[in-house]
């Protein structure tokens, strides 16, 4: 999956890449919380921007999971020392 940084500058001004506004368009709903935020494109169905969500959800657990066990791998090491 890929990831992108934006940076928001003090003119609350962001540089949005190309492949998200072929992507997404010009248009698009966002919906936040004190600590993230879902956006789709304003004409998509939440249907499908749920089940979009879940296979990005998906992922995002796949890498929790896959932090953890490095994690462990590496305290390991450290405690064999």
């Amino acid at each position: 999956m890929v990831e992108f940084v934006i940076r928001v500058n003090q003119q609350r001004t962001a540089y949005i890449p190309k492949e998200i506004v072929e992507n997404l368009g010009f248009e698009w709903v966002m919906v936040p919380n004190t600590r993230a935020a879902v956006i789709y494109p304003k004409q998509c169905s939440l249907d499908t921007a749920i089940k979009s969500l879940q296979i990005i959800l998906d992922s995002l657990k796949l890498k929790l999971s896959t932090q953890k066990i490095e994690l462990q791998h590496e305290l390991r090491k450290t405690a064999d020392f």
